[in-house]
C-alpha cells in the first residue's frame, strides 16, 4: 500500500500522488523521532480545585505568567448557565510534565495569603 508522508492516508499502489495535498506517495511512512514526547499527546492532570471562578481565573493567570498552560473546568457544567460565578467550584488541569511546578506555584500563593483583618478602632 502507498502512504502520504504529510496526510498519513493510505492509498492503493497505483496511486502516485496524494489527492488531498499533492505529495508523492511512499511505500513506508517515516517514524517520527519524538514519538511520545510531543506535548500535544501528553495527558492532563488535575492539580487543584478552586472554590469559585474568580479564584480559578486568578490561578490560571498566575500559572500562564509562569509559562504553564492550563485548563479550567467548571465542576458543574450542567448548571453553567444558571450558576453564580462566586459559588461554582472549578478544577485546574495542566500537562503532566508541568504538574509539580504548577502545584508549587499554587502552594506558594496559598502560603502567602494573609487572612483578612479588621483594622477599625472599637
Amino acid at each position: 500500500m502507498a502512504h502520504c508522508p504529510k496526510c498519513h492516508h493510505e492509498f492503493q499502489d497505483w496511486v502516485k500522488t496524494c489527492p488531498d495535498c499533492g505529495s508523492y506517495l511512499v511505500s513506508d511512512l517515516p517514524v517520527p523521532e519524538a514519538v511520545g514526547r510531543d506535548k500535544g499527546h501528553e495527558p492532563l492532570v488535575h492539580i487543584a480545585t478552586a472554590p469559585d471562578e474568580v479564584t480559578a481565573a486568578l490561578w490560571k493567570e498566575v500559572l500562564e505568567d509562569e509559562g504553564i498552560r492550563c485548563l479550567v473546568k467548571r465542576d458543574d457544567l450542567a448548571a453553567a448557565t444558571f450558576a453564580l460565578t462566586w459559588n461554582t467550584q472549578c478544577e485546574i488541569h495542566v500537562l503532566a510534565s508541568e504538574s509539580e511546578k504548577a502545584k508549587e506555584i499554587l502552594d506558594s500563593l496559598r502560603e502567602d495569603s494573609q487572612p483578612y483583618e479588621n483594622h477599625e478602632n472599637p
